[in-house]
């Protein structure tokens, strides 16, 4: 047996599971570069960048504006505090990320495992179709718990300002 782009006798990549795992397109190797590079480019500006001692407004020094919520009403809106968190992160002090807004540290693994995944799939040159395409339920489920894990840490920083 010949793996599509491996070595004779070994099986494909997935079949000692019960499935195959197919090749990217061409235009499948373009998104995921595209992606890795925004990945690696999030990340790399995340070590570079300086977390606000405030625990909000990290993203100032991007030349974003500040939160007009929390200017307005001094409370702050779902993604305040997730660039100072994801750069906490990015650092590696992960308990303050944790305790500044927990949903920068979720978005920050997030980017750090998808750009592992992106890695692989890239060197490779496996296709994410099957990942994408397992389950609807499993996509809306993933969907569902982010969103109530944004919310959760939305209203634990609402607490804690």
């Amino acid at each position: 047996m010949m793996d599509p782009g491996g070595s004779p006798g070994r099986p494909p990549c997935g079949a000692a599971h019960g499935r195959t795992w197919p090749r990217a397109s061409a235009a499948e190797k373009a998104a995921q570069g595209i992606l890795a590079a925004v990945m690696a480019a999030s990340l790399a500006t995340g070590v570079l960048l300086t977390a606000s001692p405030t625990g909000t407004g990290t993203h100032a020094v991007l030349g974003l504006p500040p939160c007009g919520m929390l200017v307005v009403t001094g409370h702050p809106c779902p993604t305040c505090g997730v660039t100072t968190s994801f750069v906490l992160a990015a650092h590696g002090r992960f308990h303050e990320a944790m305790v500044n807004q927990p949903f920068g540290l979720v978005v920050f693994f997030l980017a750090a495992g998808g750009l592992i995944c992106t890695a692989w799939a890239l060197a490779t040159g496996r296709s994410w179709l099957p990942l994408l395409t397992v389950s609807r339920n499993r996509v809306l489920a993933l969907g569902l718990i982010l969103t109530a894990l944004g919310l959760v840490s939305w209203a634990y920083k609402w607490s804690t300002m």
